[in-house]
């Protein structure tokens, strides 16, 4: 659903008769509309949400649904996607769809969702700031090209992460929980960046289902 934001203009009445009328300060228009666009965006701040797809085609589907979200900033970046499948790592091309906007994200979600080809897609976004103990994690870890390939098929074998997304400029991004973590900054020898990350439940079940080497 699209989100629409007016504003209210306020007309003051008249002086009353045989009462004098002090001035009253008013600010410039454009400077009332300024404020009210502040008091929105602190109320409302955007989101970043993150899906793949299996084809450039279907990940411009996504981009298509996402015009009808408030505000859609969109981005597809193709990525080499590393997971667990059948006892052994897995690899396939995806493209991975970044979504910025100021729509909630369950209604974000739904739009998304009409438009995936996946059963189960990934639709995940970053939270604020938590405590070390929250569930979900994603990290990111900036390698060379070869290096990014090497640690996403480790972590992938050792059941530590989920899934892990190698770019072409060696960013890996990996998705975990928490009891993994330790783990994975074990392994890898670069510094990884972790953000707390919110999602469709189906996902968040599947990363527990999947990361179990931390158990």
């Amino acid at each position: 659903a699209l989100l629409v934001a007016g504003f209210r203009h306020t007309h003051w009445p008249g002086p009353a008769r045989n009462f004098v009328s002090l001035p009253v300060p008013r600010l410039p228009i454009r400077s009332q509309r300024c404020s009210s666009v502040r008091r929105l965006a602190v109320g409302m701040p955007n989101i970043t949400l993150l899906t793949t797809e299996d084809a450039a085609d279907k990940a411009q589907k996504i981009v298509d649904a996402s015009k009808n979200l408030a505000d859609a900033v969109t981005s597809v970046e193709e990525v080499k996607s590393y997971y667990w499948w059948e006892g052994k790592v897995n690899f396939d091309p995806e493209w991975r769809v970044a979504v910025t906007t100021s729509t909630a994200f369950d209604d974000a979600k739904e739009i998304i969702s009409k438009a995936h080809s996946y059963d189960l897609p990934m639709i995940i976004y970053d939270l604020e700031q938590l405590p070390d103990d929250h569930k979900y994690w994603k990290g990111l870890v900036q390698l060379t090209s070869q290096d990014a390939i090497t640690l996403a098929e480790k972590l992938v074998e050792q059941r530590i992460v989920a899934c892990a997304q190698a770019s072409p400029d060696g960013l890996l991004a990996v998705k975990t929980v928490a009891s993994c973590k330790p783990m994975v900054e074990k392994s890898s020898e670069a510094a990884i960046t972790w953000s707390p990350i919110g999602g469709n439940e189906g996902y968040l079940n599947w990363l527990e289902e999947e990361c179990v080497g931390g158990k």
